[in-house]
């Protein structure tokens, strides 16, 4: 276990001041012992939909390296800390289809299950059969229908308690190239770094719209701007803070709420 490690370059946002712990566990023997220390933690994937506050965060960060691969039939079993991109190379090489629309998209197994991660017509808690988790000393296994997975959402992002280890998942159909690169296509480079949407859509309305509606493409403050290319993105150009960003989602939500009356929700966590 680390002291005082920071957690800028472990987080796309590239933000954040200083973690008093941060270890990386690679069983679940080692997991229980961290967690049997009874301080705060705080699970980490790659980072992607997660704001570091500068102040840092006064408990251990927890990386999980459970890359397992196990595969039988149309299924594939994961552990929670494989990359999205491997699982979809690994899908390619096994031409197995439904992982396509993850190509391009930055995380790991297991923040993707606590989010429900995905686009348009497509999700990975739609292709779940069972996920594993770690709940204080007993592993336990919950079936789809158990893992509440909705719109952002899941069983996980509502109990911290649970610790996801690995999913089962199902494929379907074979490996679709021209599909990859439809989703590829879609996917925008950009200058600086992002963690991505930080607005929920709604059910009758693009978040990203609300906000270039309001005219806020281009704001800036600090180091931080909201994209020209999504306006539900926000962008570190190098040296943003954590209160840039937060000053940016406050004026995005404020704005949006006075001409639309309409309350922005957050799809991203935060740390610290």
């Amino acid at each position: 276990m680390q002291e005082n490690v920071s957690l800028k370059n472990k987080n796309t946002f590239k933000i954040g001041g200083k973690a008093k712990y941060y270890t990386e566990v690679s069983s679940k023997e080692e997991l229980k012992k961290v967690l049997a220390l009874n301080l705060p933690f705080f699970v980490l994937g790659e980072g992607s939909n997660v704001l570091v506050s500068d102040n840092g965060f006064n408990g251990i960060v927890i990386k999980l390296n459970f890359k397992d691969i196990l595969i039988k039939d149309n299924t594939i079993q994961v552990g929670a800390g494989l990359l999205l991109r491997d699982l979809v190379l690994k899908a390619k090489e096994l031409n197995l289809g439904g992982i396509e629309w993850a190509i391009g998209i930055p995380g790991t197994i297991g923040g993707a299950l606590f989010g429900n991660a995905g686009v348009p017509n497509f999700t990975i808690g739609n292709m779940v059969k069972q996920v594993k988790v770690l709940q204080g000393n007993k592993v336990k296994t919950f079936k789809q229908q158990d893992c509440l997975f909705n719109y952002r959402d899941s069983i996980f992002k509502k109990n911290k308690d649970l610790i996801i280890l690995s999913a089962l998942l199902e494929f379907k159909g074979h490996f679709n190239e021209e599909l990859v690169k439809t989703f590829f296509k879609k996917r925008k480079s950009i200058k600086g770094y992002s963690i991505g949407s930080i607005f929920k859509n709604g059910e009758n309305y693009y978040a990203g719209k609300l906000i270039d509606d309001c005219g806020l493409k281009g704001k800036q403050v600090g180091d931080a701007i909201i994209s020209y290319e999504n306006a539900n993105w926000i962008i570190n150009l190098g040296n943003a803070s954590s209160k840039d960003i937060e000053d940016l989602i406050l004026i995005a939500k404020t704005k949006v709420k006075e001409k639309f009356n309409i309350d922005l929700v957050e799809e991203i966590r935060r740390l610290g």
